[in-house]
């Protein structure tokens, strides 16, 4: 039981900082409501299901990826992220444009998710990082609890977004965007250092 906690805690910290997932999350809460915004938390959490099943299964089977095909992934990985995160920075409007033809919430955001490029690799790494990672029964519990946080995250912030509504102002919209642009570039420029340092 205290790795499926470990799982939460880690979760809920890992879920925090404003990625391009849960930014659009908070726009589709604030302009389309409730429900579009509760099936995209679904559909995110959908998503983390199958990258956390994917990661589990990869470790048990001792299968990860070769080092350098994994450092490639991890260095092309950065380099979207940057691009991401500057095209959100400087174009903050990328994003609402976008969520205005979105018909199908919980569909994009389990394939925005399941198809975010390092979203994967962080997987792997975080659960390679834990002490138990020889160990399949302690790391299935612990992406459990993983699980039960992005299950109480997103819903949480898609139903506070849809509550905020139009408190949440154009501008207000804009701001959230380039903060969290900024934020994923940032990351990026790290992820690449890091790659080539």
């Amino acid at each position: 039981m205290n790795v499926v906690l470990l799982g939460i805690g880690i979760g809920l910290l890992s879920l925090l900082p404003p990625g391009p997932v849960n930014l659009t999350l908070v726009q589709v809460g604030a302009r389309m409501g409730r429900r579009p915004a509760l099936r995209g938390a679904a559909g995110i959490v959908g998503g983390d299901s199958v990258l956390g099943i994917a990661a589990v299964a990869l470790l048990t089977l001792g299968t990860a990826l070769p080092a350098r095909v994994f450092s490639t992934t991890q260095l092309v990985a950065a380099a979207l992220l940057i691009a991401l995160g500057a095209l959100l920075a400087l174009r903050p409007t990328a994003i609402s444009d976008s969520i205005g033809r979105m018909h199908r919430p919980a569909r994009t955001f389990f394939l925005l998710t399941s198809l975010t490029p390092t979203a994967l690799g962080s997987w792997i790494a975080m659960l390679a990082a834990m002490p138990f990672a020889a160990d399949t029964t302690q790391l299935a519990l612990f992406t459990v609890g993983v699980l039960v946080a992005s299950t109480l995250w997103h819903p949480t912030l898609g139903f506070a977004a849809a509550a905020m509504g139009s408190k949440l102002t154009e501008r207000g919209q804009i701001r959230l965007s380039q903060v969290g642009g900024a934020g994923m570039a940032l990351v990026g420029v790290g992820l690449l250092i890091q790659q080539i340092g």
